[in-house]
């Protein structure tokens, strides 16, 4: 090989490597960006009314289905409790008692850190997200 060639050789490879990773780090972006729309829909249905909750819940379970495609994990396999949680919080939201709200809102928080420990990659990317919505819950 000429040093042209060894050259141009190199720079594909290099242009390879980098392109490589730079949809990985998309990948875990986006899963970040998803996750912290589970979290944000979790605080809206936190802040719905009696009106508007279930359509609150509506978006929560979009929201987690669609995590769940571009991670490629159930999220509802993960967090099994996430279900419940959630009917709670629909129920103290909708009887208005704000310390059960608040409290619903950390168990769910709480979930979802300790998978989060347990994940790497675009797994721990959606479940930072997560808590980084939830952490807008006021």
């Amino acid at each position: 090989m000429t040093i042209g060639r060894k050259t141009k050789a190199v720079s594909i490879g290099v242009g390879i490597c980098l392109a490589v990773g730079l949809l990985g780090a998309c990948g875990t972006f986006r899963s970040e960006r998803q996750g912290k729309q589970v979290g944000d829909a979790i605080c809206d249905m936190k802040q719905a009314d009696s009106g508007d909750i279930q359509n609150a819940a509506d978006k929560v379970q979009r929201q987690m289905n669609d995590l769940q495609r571009i991670v490629g994990r159930p999220v509802q396999e993960d967090v099994s409790d996430i279900q419940g949680n959630l009917t709670d919080l629909r129920t103290h939201v909708l009887n208005g008692n704000n310390a059960l709200i608040q409290q619903d809102i950390a168990v769910i928080q709480r979930n979802f850190n300790a998978v989060a420990r347990t994940l790497s990659g675009k797994g721990k990317a959606a479940y930072d997200g997560i808590q980084e919505g939830l952490g807008g819950c006021d």
